[in-house]
Protein backbone atom coordinates (compact mmCIF):
# COMPACT_ATOMS: atom_id res chain seq x y z
CA UNK A 1 0.00 0.00 0.00
CA UNK A 2 1.34 3.11 -0.63
CA UNK A 3 1.00 6.25 1.95
CA UNK A 4 0.86 9.67 0.81
CA UNK A 5 2.36 11.79 2.84
CA UNK A 6 1.77 15.31 1.00
CA UNK A 7 0.49 16.25 -2.36
CA UNK A 8 0.21 19.75 -3.38
CA UNK A 9 -0.48 21.12 -7.14
CA UNK A 10 2.03 22.67 -9.56
CA UNK A 11 1.62 26.07 -9.43
CA UNK A 12 0.87 27.46 -13.01
CA UNK A 13 4.36 29.80 -13.98
CA UNK A 14 3.33 33.14 -15.25
CA UNK A 15 5.76 32.77 -18.15
CA UNK A 16 4.50 31.66 -21.46
CA UNK A 17 5.95 27.65 -21.85
CA UNK A 18 7.06 26.67 -24.77
CA UNK A 19 5.93 23.39 -26.75
CA UNK A 20 8.50 21.10 -25.38
CA UNK A 21 8.65 18.86 -22.79
CA UNK A 22 11.97 16.59 -21.90
CA UNK A 23 11.43 13.46 -19.67
CA UNK A 24 14.20 11.57 -18.36
CA UNK A 25 13.42 8.78 -16.96
CA UNK A 26 16.27 6.82 -15.01
CA UNK A 27 14.92 2.88 -15.27
CA UNK A 28 13.44 1.65 -12.27
CA UNK A 29 16.25 -0.27 -9.74
CA UNK A 30 14.35 -3.17 -9.23
CA UNK A 31 15.01 -4.34 -12.42
CA UNK A 32 18.13 -6.08 -12.20
CA UNK A 33 17.87 -5.67 -8.35
CA UNK A 34 21.72 -7.77 -8.17
CA UNK A 35 23.46 -5.75 -10.69
CA UNK A 36 22.54 -2.09 -9.46
CA UNK A 37 21.45 -2.77 -5.54
CA UNK A 38 24.32 -0.70 -4.67
CA UNK A 39 24.09 1.92 -7.74
CA UNK A 40 20.07 2.66 -6.67
CA UNK A 41 20.35 4.26 -3.32
CA UNK A 42 18.87 7.07 -5.30
CA UNK A 43 17.16 7.11 -8.36
CA UNK A 44 15.54 10.55 -10.31
CA UNK A 45 12.93 11.08 -12.80
CA UNK A 46 13.13 14.51 -14.51
CA UNK A 47 10.29 16.57 -16.34
CA UNK A 48 11.72 19.67 -17.52
CA UNK A 49 9.24 22.29 -18.74
CA UNK A 50 11.31 24.74 -20.54
CA UNK A 51 9.96 28.40 -20.24
CA UNK A 52 10.28 31.94 -20.72
CA UNK A 53 10.80 33.56 -16.89
CA UNK A 54 12.43 36.49 -17.67
CA UNK A 55 16.01 35.15 -17.66
CA UNK A 56 18.01 33.61 -20.57
CA UNK A 57 18.18 29.75 -20.30
CA UNK A 58 16.39 29.09 -16.66
CA UNK A 59 14.27 26.49 -16.59
CA UNK A 60 11.67 24.79 -14.20
CA UNK A 61 12.69 21.34 -13.53
CA UNK A 62 9.92 18.69 -11.74
CA UNK A 63 11.85 16.17 -10.29
CA UNK A 64 10.41 13.07 -8.71
CA UNK A 65 13.29 11.35 -6.98
CA UNK A 66 13.35 7.82 -5.14
CA UNK A 67 15.16 5.75 -2.22
CA UNK A 68 15.44 2.56 -1.01
CA UNK A 69 14.34 2.41 2.50
CA UNK A 70 16.66 -0.63 4.06
CA UNK A 71 19.44 0.34 6.45
CA UNK A 72 17.93 4.00 6.85
CA UNK A 73 15.59 5.93 8.42
CA UNK A 74 12.71 7.43 6.71
CA UNK A 75 14.09 10.95 7.22
CA UNK A 76 17.17 9.71 6.02
CA UNK A 77 15.77 8.21 3.10
CA UNK A 78 13.74 11.03 2.08
CA UNK A 79 16.43 13.47 2.27
CA UNK A 80 18.11 11.17 -0.25
CA UNK A 81 15.49 11.16 -2.49
CA UNK A 82 15.28 14.75 -2.59
CA UNK A 83 19.29 15.30 -3.06
CA UNK A 84 19.31 12.56 -6.12
CA UNK A 85 16.20 14.61 -7.52
CA UNK A 86 18.01 17.83 -7.22
CA UNK A 87 21.38 16.49 -8.01
CA UNK A 88 20.23 15.35 -11.34
CA UNK A 89 18.39 18.58 -12.16
CA UNK A 90 21.23 20.29 -11.80
CA UNK A 91 23.69 18.34 -13.53
CA UNK A 92 21.09 18.62 -16.47
CA UNK A 93 20.47 21.76 -16.69
CA UNK A 94 24.38 22.65 -16.91
CA UNK A 95 24.38 24.16 -13.00
CA UNK A 96 27.29 23.07 -10.40
CA UNK A 97 26.15 20.48 -8.06
CA UNK A 98 28.41 21.56 -4.86
CA UNK A 99 25.70 22.68 -2.92
CA UNK A 100 23.45 19.84 -3.41
CA UNK A 101 23.81 18.57 0.31
CA UNK A 102 23.14 22.16 1.61
CA UNK A 103 20.23 23.26 -0.40
CA UNK A 104 18.31 19.56 0.47
CA UNK A 105 19.08 19.30 3.98
CA UNK A 106 16.73 21.10 6.29
CA UNK A 107 14.50 22.28 3.71
CA UNK A 108 11.89 20.25 3.10
CA UNK A 109 8.79 21.11 5.36
CA UNK A 110 4.87 20.02 5.60
CA UNK A 111 4.25 22.42 2.51
CA UNK A 112 6.71 24.02 0.06
CA UNK A 113 10.17 24.22 -0.34
CA UNK A 114 11.86 27.96 -0.61
CA UNK A 115 15.91 29.01 -0.99
CA UNK A 116 17.95 31.36 -2.96
CA UNK A 117 21.38 30.10 -3.87
CA UNK A 118 24.32 31.29 -5.57
CA UNK A 119 22.08 32.40 -8.29
CA UNK A 120 21.39 29.17 -9.60
CA UNK A 121 18.51 27.57 -7.65
CA UNK A 122 16.54 30.42 -7.74
CA UNK A 123 13.32 28.57 -6.32
CA UNK A 124 12.73 24.92 -4.90
CA UNK A 125 9.58 23.50 -4.07
CA UNK A 126 8.06 20.27 -2.86
CA UNK A 127 5.30 19.04 -4.58
CA UNK A 128 4.42 15.36 -2.63
CA UNK A 129 6.04 12.54 -1.13
CA UNK A 130 5.03 8.77 -1.75
CA UNK A 131 5.73 6.10 0.67
CA UNK A 132 6.13 2.40 -0.55
CA UNK A 133 6.92 -0.39 1.03
CA UNK A 134 10.45 -0.45 -0.06
CA UNK A 135 11.64 3.22 -1.35
CA UNK A 136 10.00 6.49 -0.98
CA UNK A 137 9.13 9.24 -4.25
CA UNK A 138 9.70 12.85 -3.55
CA UNK A 139 8.45 14.96 -6.01
CA UNK A 140 10.28 18.29 -6.17
CA UNK A 141 9.77 21.59 -8.76
CA UNK A 142 13.10 23.88 -9.55
CA UNK A 143 13.64 27.01 -11.43
CA UNK A 144 17.45 26.30 -12.10
CA UNK A 145 19.86 28.88 -13.77
CA UNK A 146 23.09 27.87 -14.15
CA UNK A 147 25.71 30.53 -14.32
CA UNK A 148 27.59 31.16 -17.50
CA UNK A 149 31.34 31.05 -16.27
CA UNK A 150 30.20 27.33 -14.76
CA UNK A 151 29.03 26.48 -18.57
CA UNK A 152 31.49 23.38 -18.46
CA UNK A 153 30.42 22.70 -22.05
CA UNK A 154 32.04 25.80 -23.53
CA UNK A 155 35.21 24.45 -24.77
CA UNK A 156 33.13 21.07 -26.68
CA UNK A 157 33.79 21.41 -30.29
CA UNK A 158 30.08 22.31 -31.73
CA UNK A 159 29.62 20.57 -35.32
CA UNK A 160 27.22 21.41 -37.93
CA UNK A 161 25.91 20.07 -41.07
CA UNK A 162 23.84 22.86 -43.49
CA UNK A 163 22.34 22.98 -47.07
CA UNK A 164 22.13 25.21 -49.87
CA UNK A 165 19.88 27.73 -48.70
CA UNK A 166 16.80 27.88 -51.23
CA UNK A 167 15.44 31.44 -52.79
CA UNK A 168 11.95 30.53 -51.46
CA UNK A 169 10.53 33.28 -54.53
CA UNK A 170 13.28 32.16 -57.52
CA UNK A 171 11.81 34.98 -59.75
CA UNK A 172 13.11 37.72 -57.24
CA UNK A 173 17.09 36.29 -58.41
CA UNK A 174 16.67 37.17 -62.13
CA UNK A 175 17.30 40.54 -61.40
CA UNK A 176 21.02 40.44 -61.68
CA UNK A 177 20.92 36.80 -62.38
CA UNK A 178 22.08 35.88 -58.59
CA UNK A 179 20.44 32.26 -58.33
CA UNK A 180 23.45 30.76 -57.25
CA UNK A 181 23.43 32.85 -54.06
CA UNK A 182 21.19 29.94 -52.63
CA UNK A 183 24.84 27.44 -53.10
CA UNK A 184 27.50 30.66 -52.51
CA UNK A 185 25.66 31.83 -49.30
CA UNK A 186 26.16 28.30 -46.89
CA UNK A 187 30.09 28.26 -48.18
CA UNK A 188 30.45 31.96 -47.19
CA UNK A 189 29.13 31.36 -43.82
CA UNK A 190 31.01 28.22 -43.28
CA UNK A 191 34.44 30.16 -43.83
CA UNK A 192 32.86 32.61 -41.14
CA UNK A 193 32.75 30.67 -38.70
CA UNK A 194 35.91 29.34 -39.45
CA UNK A 195 36.99 32.76 -38.53
CA UNK A 196 35.02 33.77 -35.93
CA UNK A 197 33.80 30.88 -33.81
CA UNK A 198 36.97 28.11 -33.67
CA UNK A 199 34.08 26.35 -31.32
CA UNK A 200 31.82 25.57 -34.12
CA UNK A 201 32.13 24.56 -37.38
CA UNK A 202 30.16 23.67 -40.32
CA UNK A 203 31.37 20.13 -41.02
CA UNK A 204 29.16 19.52 -43.88
CA UNK A 205 27.38 21.15 -46.39
CA UNK A 206 25.07 18.51 -48.29
CA UNK A 207 24.38 19.23 -52.19
CA UNK A 208 21.09 20.14 -52.16
CA UNK A 209 18.00 22.45 -51.09
CA UNK A 210 15.70 21.89 -48.27
CA UNK A 211 12.78 24.13 -47.81
CA UNK A 212 13.55 25.10 -43.84
CA UNK A 213 10.01 26.40 -43.59
CA UNK A 214 7.78 22.99 -43.85
CA UNK A 215 6.96 21.20 -40.68
CA UNK A 216 7.66 17.58 -42.26
CA UNK A 217 10.58 18.72 -43.63
CA UNK A 218 11.95 19.90 -40.28
CA UNK A 219 10.91 16.87 -38.48
CA UNK A 220 13.25 14.67 -41.50
CA UNK A 221 16.24 16.73 -39.86
CA UNK A 222 18.15 14.13 -37.44
CA UNK A 223 18.26 11.62 -40.36
CA UNK A 224 20.82 14.70 -42.25
CA UNK A 225 22.88 14.80 -39.51
CA UNK A 226 23.53 11.37 -38.58
CA UNK A 227 24.27 11.00 -42.55
CA UNK A 228 26.92 13.97 -42.21
CA UNK A 229 28.02 12.46 -38.28
CA UNK A 230 27.03 15.97 -36.95
CA UNK A 231 26.08 17.18 -33.85
CA UNK A 232 23.36 19.82 -35.24
CA UNK A 233 21.55 21.26 -37.94
CA UNK A 234 21.52 25.17 -40.04
CA UNK A 235 18.82 25.55 -41.77
CA UNK A 236 18.06 28.38 -43.96
CA UNK A 237 15.82 30.29 -46.85
CA UNK A 238 16.50 33.43 -47.94
CA UNK A 239 13.02 34.64 -48.29
CA UNK A 240 13.54 37.65 -49.59
CA UNK A 241 16.27 38.99 -52.36
CA UNK A 242 13.64 41.59 -54.06
CA UNK A 243 14.89 44.90 -55.67
CA UNK A 244 13.60 48.63 -55.54
CA UNK A 245 14.63 50.49 -58.76
CA UNK A 246 13.42 54.31 -58.60
CA UNK A 247 12.00 55.25 -61.49
CA UNK A 248 13.67 57.65 -63.78
CA UNK A 249 12.36 61.24 -63.68
CA UNK A 250 12.05 62.76 -66.91
CA UNK A 251 14.08 65.83 -66.03
CA UNK A 252 17.10 63.98 -65.21
CA UNK A 253 17.22 60.80 -67.45
CA UNK A 254 20.98 60.62 -67.70
CA UNK A 255 20.83 59.89 -63.83
CA UNK A 256 20.72 56.31 -62.59
CA UNK A 257 19.25 55.99 -59.13
CA UNK A 258 21.37 53.64 -56.77
CA UNK A 259 18.71 51.03 -56.35
CA UNK A 260 17.73 49.43 -53.16
CA UNK A 261 18.33 45.11 -52.49
CA UNK A 262 16.45 43.58 -49.84
CA UNK A 263 17.67 40.32 -48.09
CA UNK A 264 16.35 38.29 -45.70
CA UNK A 265 17.55 34.98 -44.29
CA UNK A 266 15.06 32.57 -42.16
CA UNK A 267 17.31 30.68 -40.03
CA UNK A 268 16.61 27.55 -37.81
CA UNK A 269 19.04 25.83 -35.68
CA UNK A 270 18.38 22.16 -34.83
CA UNK A 271 19.22 19.30 -32.47
CA UNK A 272 20.70 16.44 -34.61
CA UNK A 273 20.20 13.76 -32.35
CA UNK A 274 16.52 14.61 -31.61
CA UNK A 275 14.76 17.38 -33.74
CA UNK A 276 14.71 19.99 -31.37
CA UNK A 277 14.51 23.37 -32.43
CA UNK A 278 17.58 25.68 -30.20
CA UNK A 279 17.05 28.96 -32.43
CA UNK A 280 14.80 30.51 -35.03
CA UNK A 281 15.76 34.33 -36.63
CA UNK A 282 15.16 36.00 -39.22
CA UNK A 283 18.02 38.13 -40.57
CA UNK A 284 16.92 41.24 -42.66
CA UNK A 285 18.89 43.88 -44.01
CA UNK A 286 18.10 46.23 -47.64
CA UNK A 287 21.25 48.07 -48.99
CA UNK A 288 22.51 50.05 -52.30
CA UNK A 289 22.24 47.73 -55.09
CA UNK A 290 25.00 48.77 -58.30
CA UNK A 291 23.91 46.44 -60.90
CA UNK A 292 22.20 46.67 -63.74
CA UNK A 293 18.94 44.68 -63.97
CA UNK A 294 20.27 43.03 -67.17
CA UNK A 295 23.74 42.05 -65.61
CA UNK A 296 24.93 38.53 -64.97
CA UNK A 297 26.27 38.60 -61.40
CA UNK A 298 29.08 36.58 -60.15
CA UNK A 299 28.13 36.06 -56.23
CA UNK A 300 31.48 33.74 -55.86
CA UNK A 301 33.56 37.08 -57.21
CA UNK A 302 35.07 39.50 -55.51
CA UNK A 303 33.61 42.47 -56.99
CA UNK A 304 29.49 40.97 -55.41
CA UNK A 305 31.28 40.67 -51.71
CA UNK A 306 33.07 44.38 -51.90
CA UNK A 307 29.75 45.80 -52.92
CA UNK A 308 27.91 47.66 -50.54
CA UNK A 309 25.60 45.28 -50.95
CA UNK A 310 28.06 42.14 -50.15
CA UNK A 311 29.17 43.96 -47.73
CA UNK A 312 25.92 44.18 -45.76
CA UNK A 313 25.10 40.52 -46.25
CA UNK A 314 28.29 39.37 -44.62
CA UNK A 315 27.65 41.76 -42.06
CA UNK A 316 24.66 39.85 -41.38
CA UNK A 317 25.95 36.60 -41.46
CA UNK A 318 28.69 37.22 -39.17
CA UNK A 319 26.02 38.66 -36.62
CA UNK A 320 24.26 34.81 -37.74
CA UNK A 321 27.43 33.11 -36.38
CA UNK A 322 27.58 34.82 -32.81
CA UNK A 323 23.83 34.33 -32.21
CA UNK A 324 24.66 30.47 -33.21
CA UNK A 325 28.28 30.19 -31.01
CA UNK A 326 26.13 31.73 -28.34
CA UNK A 327 23.13 29.11 -28.43
CA UNK A 328 25.71 26.02 -28.63
CA UNK A 329 28.14 27.21 -25.94
CA UNK A 330 26.53 25.49 -23.03
CA UNK A 331 24.90 22.73 -25.22
CA UNK A 332 26.46 18.99 -24.04
CA UNK A 333 28.83 16.87 -26.25
CA UNK A 334 26.26 14.43 -27.55
CA UNK A 335 26.54 11.49 -30.16
CA UNK A 336 25.17 8.47 -30.81
CA UNK A 337 26.17 5.05 -29.99
CA UNK A 338 27.63 3.30 -32.89
CA UNK A 339 28.55 -0.25 -31.80
CA UNK A 340 28.20 -2.48 -28.61
CA UNK A 341 31.03 -4.85 -27.98
CA UNK A 342 30.34 -6.33 -24.93
CA UNK A 343 30.76 -4.55 -21.97
CA UNK A 344 32.40 -1.79 -23.92
CA UNK A 345 30.69 0.89 -26.73
CA UNK A 346 31.62 3.02 -29.38
CA UNK A 347 30.40 6.32 -29.95
CA UNK A 348 30.95 9.06 -32.51
CA UNK A 349 32.31 11.27 -30.68
CA UNK A 350 35.74 12.16 -29.57
CA UNK A 351 38.47 14.46 -29.07
CA UNK A 352 37.43 16.96 -31.89
CA UNK A 353 34.23 17.60 -29.81
CA UNK A 354 36.57 17.94 -26.56
CA UNK A 355 36.46 14.70 -25.30
CA UNK A 356 39.34 13.11 -23.27
CA UNK A 357 40.41 9.65 -21.55
CA UNK A 358 38.55 10.24 -17.66
CA UNK A 359 35.54 11.80 -18.79
CA UNK A 360 31.80 10.69 -17.78
CA UNK A 361 29.10 10.29 -19.94
CA UNK A 362 25.26 9.46 -19.57
CA UNK A 363 23.62 7.29 -21.62
CA UNK A 364 19.82 7.36 -22.78
CA UNK A 365 17.27 6.02 -25.33
CA UNK A 366 14.41 8.35 -26.83
CA UNK A 367 10.73 8.09 -27.33
CA UNK A 368 8.30 10.00 -29.12
CA UNK A 369 5.29 10.41 -26.93
CA UNK A 370 1.57 12.26 -27.19
CA UNK A 371 0.56 14.37 -24.86
CA UNK A 372 -3.98 14.53 -24.21
CA UNK A 373 -4.23 17.53 -26.94
CA UNK A 374 -2.47 15.71 -29.92
CA UNK A 375 1.29 17.65 -29.11
CA UNK A 376 4.18 15.23 -29.39
CA UNK A 377 6.76 15.65 -27.28
CA UNK A 378 10.34 13.72 -26.85
CA UNK A 379 10.96 11.24 -23.88
CA UNK A 380 13.99 10.73 -22.28
CA UNK A 381 15.20 7.03 -20.39
CA UNK A 382 17.95 7.47 -18.88
CA UNK A 383 20.36 4.62 -18.59
CA UNK A 384 21.17 4.16 -14.65
CA UNK A 385 24.41 3.68 -15.09
CA UNK A 386 27.34 6.26 -16.44
CA UNK A 387 30.06 5.04 -18.80
CA UNK A 388 33.71 6.48 -19.03
CA UNK A 389 35.95 7.34 -21.71
CA UNK A 390 38.81 4.70 -21.84
CA UNK A 391 40.14 5.84 -25.56
CA UNK A 392 39.11 8.85 -27.22
CA UNK A 393 39.87 9.21 -31.07
CA UNK A 394 39.38 12.31 -33.59
CA UNK A 395 35.78 11.65 -34.27
CA UNK A 396 34.83 8.71 -32.18
CA UNK A 397 35.70 7.00 -28.70
CA UNK A 398 35.43 3.94 -26.63
CA UNK A 399 33.44 3.87 -23.02
CA UNK A 400 32.81 1.46 -20.66
CA UNK A 401 30.53 1.59 -17.62
CA UNK A 402 31.87 3.37 -14.23
CA UNK A 403 32.28 1.08 -10.86
CA UNK A 404 32.28 -1.89 -12.85
CA UNK A 405 28.86 -1.80 -13.80
CA UNK A 406 26.72 -3.72 -16.59
CA UNK A 407 25.32 -2.71 -19.68
CA UNK A 408 22.33 -4.07 -20.57
CA UNK A 409 19.90 -3.17 -23.31
CA UNK A 410 21.98 -0.73 -24.66
CA UNK A 411 21.44 -0.80 -29.00
CA UNK A 412 23.80 1.35 -31.82
CA UNK A 413 21.81 4.71 -32.40
CA UNK A 414 20.89 5.23 -28.32
CA UNK A 415 22.36 8.14 -27.17
CA UNK A 416 25.78 9.80 -24.75
CA UNK A 417 26.05 13.31 -23.25
CA UNK A 418 28.85 15.20 -21.90
CA UNK A 419 27.86 17.57 -19.75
Amino acid sequence: MQDRAHQHPVRQNSGSVMNMIIRIQRLRPFTFPGVFANVWKGVAALLLIISHVGQANAAWFEAQGQALIAGQSKEEARQQATAEALRQAMLFAGASVHSVQTLANGLLTEETFEVQANGEVNQLELIDEVWHKEYVSVRIRADIFPKPEQCAAAGFQKTLVTTHFPIQYPRQALDGQISRLSQVLPRELQQQFSRLAPAVSVQAIAPFSVNWYRQDIIEQAPTLARQHQAQYILGATVSDVSVERPAHSSYAFWKDPTAQRHFTLTVNVLDGMHGGSLMHKTYQISAPWQFERTAQVDVASATFWRSAYGQAVEKELATLVTDVESILACQPATGRVVQVAGNSLQVSIGRTHGLKVGDILFVYQTARVTGPFGQTFTQYNLYPTQVEVTAAFADSATVKPVDNGLLINIQPNDYVAKR
